[in-house]
């Protein structure tokens, strides 16, 4: 209900948000905008902030509290496995798998919030690690049924079985309770 606030660059790797850099002006400390990477990294639920001035970049590891000037930005395949270093390979493999596809987004019209993205991303985690009962509390207006469009959408277009095995689709029943649907 507040003003929007927009981070000056989000890092997306294999379809999945990694960090955000905040840029500040040549002339200002590189240090300037780290309050405000951190409250982006927050909200957005990434592991990885970075705060830069064009000359010197100050990274932040959110989940360690590490954080410091570094020489340089971190490839994308560096980020993806820093972020995700601590795995199990079949949790691996799925999200490897799960990131491979897109978000249904009807040619760019159609975006998801970031509380949506966090969402799906954490079910999906929970699915990749096996688990096979899930419970997603939201409010009303939130958009329970485009989370859950997402998520069938992953699971059906990565090739998800009890199995594991990726071999077929998965049948997925979808209700809803609205006529309008």
């Amino acid at each position: 209900r507040a003003r929007a606030e927009i981070a000056d660059y989000v890092l997306v790797y294999r379809n999945t948000p990694l960090a955000v850099v905040e840029a500040k002006a040549w002339s200002k400390p590189c240090s300037e905008g780290v309050a405000q990477a951190k409250s982006y990294a927050h909200k957005l639920a990434l592991r990885f902030a970075f705060a830069t001035n064009g000359q010197r970049i100050y990274r932040m590891d959110m989940a360690l509290g590490d954080e410091g000037e570094a020489a340089a930005f971190p490839s994308p395949e560096e980020l993806w496995e820093q972020t995700y270093a601590a795995a199990n390979a079949a949790a691996k493999a799925w999200r490897e798998r799960f990131a491979a596809v897109p978000f249904e987004d009807k040619g760019g019209t159609w975006q998801g919030r970031y509380y949506q993205d966090i969402a799906i991303a954490r079910v999906l985690e929970a699915v990749g690690a096996g688990r096979d009962r899930v419970l997603l509390t939201l409010a009303t207006g939130t958009g329970k049924t485009f989370i859950a469009f997402q998520i069938a959408w992953k699971l059906f277009y990565g090739r998800w079985t009890t199995q594991g095995d990726g071999a077929r689709r998965p049948r997925i029943l979808f209700l809803a309770d609205r006529n309008i649907l």
